[in-house]
């Protein structure tokens, strides 16, 4: 079944880019059957790579994707940004929820990781199983 999307740009304002936000897939233990455990990194890291893949989400967490600035120059809320955060924190939530509840509660616990972004945890996470 096809993921629904959610276009954000309007047609009354066509200097905005048109962005596609990812809506949460209504299950995703379907498609992420193995949850990062102590000793399964590569594992677990191989079938969400797939699964960014497949969503072309990637870039959010290689850092290529950069947020856009949160505010305009008229110090105004920025869209791209607003929809940047969106995407992020859903994908965000998706990593989150693939965590085994110890490895959860470890990562909440780190004192020197802010969890803000999806690319900041992702980074943990390879920091933490490759050293």
């Amino acid at each position: 079944a096809a993921v629904p999307t959610m276009s954000s740009s309007t047609s009354s304002d066509s200097s905005l880019p048109q962005a596609i936000i990812q809506t949460p897939i209504a299950n995703i233990h379907h498609f992420l059957s193995i949850k990062l455990n102590a000793s399964n990194y590569l594992i677990w890291r191989s079938q969400f790579l797939a699964l960014l893949r497949g969503y072309d989400l990637l870039s959010y967490v290689d850092g290529t994707t950069q947020p856009p600035p949160m505010q305009l120059d008229d110090g105004s809320p920025n869209p791209p940004y607003i929809l940047w955060h969106k995407q992020d924190q859903l994908l965000l939530s998706w990593l989150l929820s693939s965590l085994t509840e110890s490895v959860h509660a470890q990562v909440v616990c780190w004192p020197w990781i802010f969890l803000s972004t999806s690319w900041i945890l992702w980074l943990a996470f390879s920091h933490c199983h490759c050293h």
